[in-house]
């Protein structure tokens, strides 16, 4: 008898892995589907496109960037670009380096960000969400001067595990601008 619910408690255990595992891939489909809806074709072309330091896509503006996991087994960069009046952000993955010790590095997904008021500013690298110091967060903000603040109005996360972008609640990220410090 001990036996058989052994058994039972093992199938049990068996299905719910299997569901769970389930679900997440089905997750990571939609939110791999919904970007490619998203991103317009003119931009699509990019993804999965490497480059390095002498040959960045030319048509495209750098203005900023970051290391994630540096100097872990996989480092990612955040890299804020421009095209004309169109401000990007690509999440790249590297995927060597030369003799000299030169990054390369593949795009795995863009970002195309809304436009921005006078009063806004792009915020990479220095938000936490709930909370939590977290690099993989990037916020528009609205600086508050009279409560020294920076209100939120779109956010999202660079997601390392699936490779895209996703959107997230403001309600739930605060971010530091540090260029107020200088």
């Amino acid at each position: 008898m001990k036996f058989l619910s052994w058994v039972l408690l093992g199938m049990v255990l068996l299905v719910m892995v299997t569901c769970t595992k389930k679900q997440d891939s089905q997750r990571d489909t939609l939110s791999s589907d919904s970007v490619k809806k998203t991103l317009t074709t003119e931009f699509q072309e990019y993804i999965g496109v490497e480059f390095g330091p002498d040959s960045f896509p030319s048509e495209f503006e750098e203005h900023t960037g970051y290391i994630l996991g540096f100097m872990e087994d996989d480092e990612y960069v955040i890299d804020h670009v421009s095209r004309g009046n169109i401000q990007l952000v690509w999440l790249c993955k590297l995927t060597r380096r030369d003799s000299q010790g030169r990054p390369y590095l593949k795009i795995l997904d863009i970002l195309v960000l809304p436009a921005m008021e006078n009063d806004e500013q792009l915020l990479l690298g220095t938000c936490n969400f709930q909370d939590q110091s977290d690099a993989e967060i990037i916020a528009i903000a609205k600086f508050i001067e009279s409560e020294a603040r920076n209100e939120i109005r779109r956010a999202w996360r660079a997601n390392r595990r699936t490779q895209h972008f996703e959107e997230v609640s403001p309600d739930r990220v605060e971010c530091v601008d540090e260029s107020l410090y200088l």
